[in-house]
């Protein structure tokens, strides 16, 4: 059995083969084309999926979301033209592509993400945080793994996220949403976190809701913002909350879930000055080297053929 996981139309479109258990290819769209994030499947990542599946091609393809679901999530935040183009539906795109005669699937994306880790991790048992921008409505999530299965424990939806929350701010300072969250960690490291952790913790209330929708931006900054080292201070106070904020998560995972080994997913996980002060908190810690969206292909083919794989090195990271 041949099984194609899909991720695509969103960011970093990726494609992860999986046959008769075992892993044959796994690579990302932007590896062939050159353009950071791409969101389209290239004809040579699929050329050479085909290659990597004996030029038989998948027998069933797993989307790595729920595409319905996504549309509702976009009626609600107001996003009419992506809510009403039905030319993004995965059964049609997939004919665009010569794909559209395979079987297809669909796997919630908070399950892909939590999928990817733990079935590529070493624990036959783990707690599983994913903490993203959205999934279809999730935002994040906690699971208990244990063998190839997914128990999910606990949640938070559109929208409150803690993802948006960091995207926000990067707009905010003049950096690039969904993209360039890592300068604002760096510049995080030149400002004073005291100077505006008030205004910043203001976003968040006790229940670990954000008591704004910051979708659309940081529309209501009360500051001017003139000169570098405001946007440092800025980006310093952001990463503090972003801290407190995982930490909330964190510490609910442990009292959700007996396992100390901790598996962690999603957008949030590529914070790697976050991920330095984990280690404190849990026997053994796991994550891969995209924790993003790219990796939610491999987590879609993995569960479906309920397929535990060992990654080499150029894919994984662990911490701990």
């Amino acid at each position: 059995m041949i099984t194609w996981g899909i991720n695509a139309l969103n960011h970093d479109a990726s494609i992860a083969v999986v046959s008769n258990g075992k892993l044959t290819f796994w690579k990302k769209s932007s590896e062939f084309s050159g353009i950071q994030g791409d969101d389209k499947l290239h004809y040579d990542l699929i050329k050479e999926a085909i290659s990597a599946s004996n030029y038989l091609g998948p027998s069933t393809v797993v989307w790595y979301e729920k595409p319905w679901l996504k549309k509702l999530r976009q009626i609600r935040a107001g996003q009419w033209d992506w809510a009403c183009n039905l030319n993004e539906l995965p059964s049609r795109y997939l004919k665009t592509v010569n794909l559209g005669y395979s079987k297809i699937s669909y796997m919630p994306h908070h399950k892909s993400h939590a999928a990817a880790g733990f079935l590529t991790s070493p624990f036959e048992e783990a707690t599983i945080v994913v903490l993203d921008a959205i999934g279809e409505w999730e935002s994040a999530t906690i699971w208990n793994g244990r063998g190839t299965e997914l128990t999910k424990l606990w949640s938070r939806s559109y929208p409150t996220s803690l993802g948006l929350f960091y995207s926000a701010f990067t707009d905010l300072i003049g950096l690039k949403p969904l993209g360039e969250e890592h300068i604002l960690q760096q510049r995080s490291e030149l400002g004073d976190e005291k100077r505006y952790a008030k205004d910043v913790a203001t976003y968040w209330n006790k229940n670990w809701e954000l008591t704004r929708n910051l979708h659309k931006g940081v529309t209501d900054w009360p500051h001017e913002i003139k000169t570098d080292q405001d946007r440092h201070d800025i980006a310093a106070a952001v990463q503090l909350i972003f801290e407190y904020q995982a930490d909330w998560v964190m510490l609910k995972a442990r009292e959700l879930s007996t396992s100390k080994n901790l598996v962690y997913m999603g957008g949030c996980a590529m914070n790697s000055k976050y991920n330095k002060y984990m280690s404190m908190q849990w026997d053994d810690i796991w994550t891969l080297s995209v924790p993003g969206d790219a990796s939610s292909s491999l987590g879609a083919a993995l569960y479906y053929q309920q397929a535990r794989v060992q990654l080499n090195e150029k894919f994984k990271i662990l911490y701990g």
